[in-house]
Formats: structure tokens, C-alpha cells, sequence
């Protein structure tokens, strides 16, 4: 087992956590928390500690990583009676790998830097696959100073490290790269479904636009999970609305419009409101099948 002078802690081990600590695990111990007790089974016998609040993980851990699903579940454990926020201590890097809003990480970072620690926003793109597979992209904001030091560590978790500016920039490009994914995700579906019914065969459309010029990582998983039937998430619905969402925040905050963001946020509440909340974002394909 290697030897560091940092003692890691992780906080969040869903769909997209579990995998990253049981890559960090892999060298050293990690002390670990999770709101879902139950998404924390079976990693103690990979050489978890893992404990019952976020304060614990703040106690035991001076470099902590969280992936948590949104503004309000990062204020809670942040905050919370049992915050992390209330065990940093002089020294402590905190690195984020949720996709949250830039307001919220730029007050937590302030919030964090008052107590004498660091902040880094470090929110990945690459999906489930890419975090079981350790092949994720990170893009960091936050001092480069401390980019240099967490980065072996991420190198652990991803492929493709970049360092992209102060704290809060790591999060504007992710919210962009996913408004981006987001919309080709629906032109993928769009394009698939009005296939179908001119009586195209899904290995004809994969034979075409899997290597021309529509070819993209969106259209490559809409044609593999349609003709697969397979929703299970990845990535939810749910993320995907609220990663719009996002999106649209930053958008007003800065003055710009994005009619076409403003369309699929819409599209995309719509396509939740039937029960989907929970699927794959893939199943946005499905709202044909009622022909909407």
C-alpha cells in the first residue's frame, strides 16, 4: 500500500461515488459517508472506515472528495448540524465532483477558505462508465497551487485532468459541456425515432451516423440503449432537468439567452412529469411512443 502525507475522506457513494472511492481505496484507506446508508455496503471490506456524519469525515480526513447530486444535498452536508464544514480545520483541501451551481460553490469555497482550507470544484464528465472505469475527464477550478497536489489523486479517477481557472470555473464549463450534451442527446433522439418511422433498421442509421458527420458520444448511447431497451440510469432524467437548469441560471446571470436550452429544459420537465424521473436520460427517446 502507498504511503501519503493526505488522509482521504469521500462523501457520496452513488452511482457515480462508489466506483471513484473503490479506485482510491485501491492504495490507501478512505473514511467514507453517505446520506443512503445502504449505498455504503460492501466497502468496508475494500478498507473503508465509514462513519455516520460528514463531521466524521472531517475529523479523520484532511483531503475530502463528495459527489453529491445537487445545490441542496451539498448545503446539507456541508451545513448540516453534522456538517463538514464544521470539522475543516487549517489545511483541509475539499474537492467537489458534484455538478452544482457556481453561486453555491463560490459561497461554500469563501465559506471554507474563512477556516483557513481550500476548495476545489471538480466536476467530471465521462458518466457511470467512465467512473467504474477510472477514464473520467476532470476539469478543476480552484489555485493551481492546489491543483498540483490533488491532481495524482485524480489521476486515479480519470484520464483527462485539466485545470480550468478559479474556483467556480470548473463548474461553468461542466453546466455548459452538459447544456451542450443535453441538446444533442434530444437531436439524437429526434433524429433516431423520425429514422424509424421513414422505416430505417438502427444498424443502417449506426452504420451512417455513428461515423459521419452526426457521429457523437449522444448518438452512439441513444441507438445502444434503444435497441437494447435498456433505461436503467447513468444518467438520470433528473439530473439531466436539473443540469439544464443550471445551465439556464448561469445563462441569466451573465445576460445571455439560450432559446434552445430554454426549449430542452422544457421538453425534458415534460418528459419527467410522465413518470421517468428515474431513467436513463436516453428514455427521453420514449416520448414517442405516445406520440407527442
Amino acid at each position: 500500500m502507498a504511503h501519503y502525507d493526505r488522509r482521504l475522506g469521500f462523501i457520496g457513494t452513488g452511482i457515480m461515488g462508489r466506483p471513484m472511492v473503490q479506485h482510491l481505496l485501491a492504495q490507501e484507506p478512505v473514511t467514507v459517508y453517505n446520506r443512503t446508508a445502504a449505498k455504503t455496503a460492501g466497502l468496508q471490506e475494500l478498507g473503508a472506515e465509514v462513519v455516520q456524519t460528514p463531521a466524521e469525515v472531517g475529523r479523520a480526513s484532511n483531503l475530502i472528495f463528495m459527489m453529491v447530486t445537487d445545490d441542496a444535498a451539498l448545503e446539507s452536508v456541508m451545513l448540516g448540524e453534522e456538517g463538514l464544514l464544521h470539522q475543516v480545520t487549517n489545511g483541509t483541501i475539499i474537492v467537489d465532483h458534484s455538478t452544482v451551481s457556481v453561486d453555491v460553490t463560490r459561497r461554500l469555497a469563501k465559506a471554507v477558505h474563512d477556516r483557513g482550507a481550500t476548495w476545489c470544484d471538480a466536476p467530471v464528465t465521462g458518466g457511470d462508465i467512465g467512473a467504474q472505469e477510472a477514464t473520467l475527464t476532470i476539469m478543476v477550478g480552484g489555485p493551481e497551487r492546489t491543483f498540483d497536489t490533488i491532481y495524482p489523486y485524480l489521476m486515479r479517477l480519470g484520464q483527462r485532468i485539466e485545470h480550468v481557472g478559479e474556483v467556480g470555473q470548473g463548474q461553468a464549463l461542466k453546466v455548459i459541456a452538459n447544456l451542450v450534451s443535453a441538446l444533442n442527446l434530444m437531436a439524437a433522439a429526434e433524429g433516431i425515432r423520425l429514422g424509424l418511422e421513414a422505416g430505417l433498421s438502427l444498424e443502417a442509421m449506426d452504420a451512417v451516423m455513428s461515423h459521419g458527420s452526426a457521429q457523437s458520444f449522444e448518438v452512439s448511447k441513444m441507438l445502444d440503449r434503444y435497441g437494447r431497451q435498456e433505461y436503467r440510469p447513468g444518467f438520470s432524467v433528473a439530473n439531466r432537468l436539473k443540469d439544464l437548469g443550471l445551465a439556464r441560471d448561469l445563462a441569466q446571470s451573465l445576460g445571455q439567452s439560450i432559446p434552445l436550452g430554454d426549449q430542452g429544459y422544457h421538453l425534458f420537465a415534460e418528459h419527467l412529469a410522465k413518470g421517468h424521473r428515474d431513467l436513463d436520460e436516453s428514455s427521453y427517446i420514449l416520448r414517442w411512443s405516445a406520440h407527442d
